[in-house]
């Protein structure tokens, strides 16, 4: 709609304020209320995105829009589920202006809609590279913005970090730093321009803290030996119980079950440990109750991928003769788990040939509801209680893979509840020694947050706002809390940076990310590894390499 009032700015702003209150109490109508800029020159057609020349509009439009003096102009791509907290947080300063894009239909309208403010611009885009005309507007808008914050899948992110460097825009991402990432590093510098990878919760948060705990005991004179550090997202100890998993989804399941195929590896007192892909879910270990978490918690360990570049990254690596970072689940569930891997249900295969329902694609691995010499009755009772024998499972697609279908069953069956929440565990352990004789420690750090029951689970929030930190952080690229010794912030970054923890720990606490640290003797403390880790070399599907501490 146009409106044209009298009296200036101020009875706009109130019709507006009403408008958004009407779509806040209608939910299920999935209205928003966004002001577009000035840009249509009395032909209101161009106001309407459309999903090609349209879209391209919208993004020429979004460009025009400038922010208050002293504000910024933000663009951040893609609008799921972590996205949220992180437009929330970057949209509290009105003078600044953050154009959110989403190639799905309505998803940046409603983010936007949920926080009613009117700073924020929702864009519906497809500006994919392969997309001319998007892609170019996109790209034009990067040029104009003072940072963007790209929380589209992992492999999208070089494209756009190339943009943003053509265009001099700061960019930030919650993702593992790729190899086709570190490829522009040079080009990054050579323009000034920062990529600040791993801004989430794990790898992100993980990061920050134990480079802030390892800088504190260097400065203490101490010497960290072994270093675990673990992270975990799951549902809240009390929702945990309603499911024999004892594990619920809050997003797409199939990244968990890719994650069970992953190969790891870590050092153990100098010697290399590998874990093949295939024996990971049955490397897992119960947590030491001589862990903070595990004193609570009956949860397990698992290796978390390649732990071997971690020693450098923390800058232990001369000092280090155990370094281990794992993934934290409730105890029972990595062996459930291998069940289910083992009955083929991880696997990326094609579907037997006529197999549409869950009973036929069980049958056909040997499993019934009364026999099933293949597996366990605990594996059974799993599947019944997902609905696999009652008619109540989805019907299974033909282009689907065997992942897919039990990916799709889980996505189905174990998401959140009304009322329900998630929880984030996370806790690093680090073995310090003093060369001047002062007795040895085991320090740790721990952190507990729960998500709130209907409302922004945890995990989004821990992803969100880390990553959203980042950006403010380099929207101050230059400004005096960065002190005239600080590392430049140009090329491919991680959150290791003194620059980039300082500033983003203490915020972090502010919004109920902080840590409870501990600190043991060594005398009371068990044995000289960082604890948790596997048994390692005795242990079935372990391979130990010799290798320098």
């Amino acid at each position: 709609m146009q409106l044209t009032l009298d009296a200036g700015r101020a009875p706009l702003d109130a019709v507006l304020s009403q408008l958004q209150a009407l779509a806040a109490r209608m939910p299920l109508a999935e209205a928003s209320v966004v002001e577009l800029p000035e840009h249509c020159g009395g032909v209101y057609d161009r106001t309407i995105p459309g999903s090609a020349g349209g879209g391209a509009a919208a993004l020429a439009a979004s460009a025009a829009a400038a922010p208050a003096p002293g504000g910024s102009r933000i663009v951040v791509l893609g609008a799921g589920l972590c996205a949220l907290p992180a437009i929330e947080l970057l949209s509290r300063r009105s003078a600044d202006v953050v154009t959110v894009i989403s190639a799905v239909e309505g998803e940046a309208s409603r983010a936007c809609a949920a926080l009613g403010r009117p700073n924020l611009q929702p864009l519906t885009v497809d500006a994919r590279p392969t997309n001319a005309s998007g892609w170019g507007a996109l790209c034009g808008l990067l040029g104009q913005a003072d940072a963007c914050l790209s929380l589209l899948p992992a492999t999208m992110h070089a494209p756009v970090a190339e943009a943003c460097i053509e265009g001099g825009t700061p960019l930030v991402t919650a993702s593992y730093v790729s190899e086709e990432l570190l490829a522009l590093h040079e080009r990054a510098v050579a323009a000034g321009v920062p990529l600040l990878g791993e801004m989430g919760l794990d790898p992100g948060l993980d990061h920050m803290s134990a480079a802030e705990l390892i800088r504190r005991v260097r400065e203490e004179g101490g010497a960290v030996t072994a270093f675990s550090s673990l992270c975990g997202g799951l549902p809240a100890p009390e929702c945990a119980s309603s499911t024999p998993l004892a594990y619920k989804f809050s997003w797409s399941p199939a990244g968990v079950i890719s994650a069970t195929r992953n190969p790891a590896q870590f050092t153990v007192d100098g010697a290399v440990v590998r874990v093949a892909g295939e024996e990971l879910l049955r490397s897992a270990t119960p947590l030491a109750d001589s862990s903070r978490l595990g004193r609570t918690l009956r949860l397990e360990v698992l290796p978390n991928r390649d732990s071997l570049p971690y020693a450098e990254l923390y800058g232990i690596e001369a000092e280090a003769h155990s370094v281990f970072r794992g993934t934290l689940r409730y105890a029972g569930w990595s062996g459930l788990f291998a069940e289910f891997a083992d009955l083929g249900l991880t696997e990326p295969a094609p579907l037997p040939a006529g197999v549409r329902t869950w009973p036929e694609l069980l049958a056909s691995r040997g499993v019934t509801p009364t026999a099933a010499p293949a597996a366990s009755a605990r594996v059974i009772d799993a599947l019944a209680s997902l609905g696999v024998w009652d008619g109540s499972a989805p019907e299974i697609s033909t282009d689907a893979t065997v992942a897919d279908a039990f990916s799709a069953l889980l996505a189905g069956r174990l998401s959140y509840a009304p009322g329900e929440r998630d929880a984030v565990f996370m806790e690093h352990r680090l073995h310090v020694a003093f060369p001047d004789g002062r007795p040895s420690e085991v320090r740790s750090s721990s952190l507990v947050s729960y998500g709130t029951p209907d409302g922004v689970s945890s995990m989004s929030r821990s992803v969100g706002i880390t990553a959203a930190l980042g950006v403010q952080r380099l929207l101050e690229q230059g400004s005096a809390s960065s002190g005239p010794d600080a590392e430049p912030l140009a090329g491919v970054l991680r959150p290791t940076l003194p620059t980039i923890y300082e500033y983003c720990l203490p915020r972090l606490a502010e919004e109920g990310f902080a840590f409870e640290e501990g600190i043991e003797r060594e005398a009371s403390a068990p044995s000289t590894a960082a604890t948790p880790m596997p048994a390692g070399r005795g242990t079935p599907g372990f391979r130990a390499a010799s290798a320098a501490a």
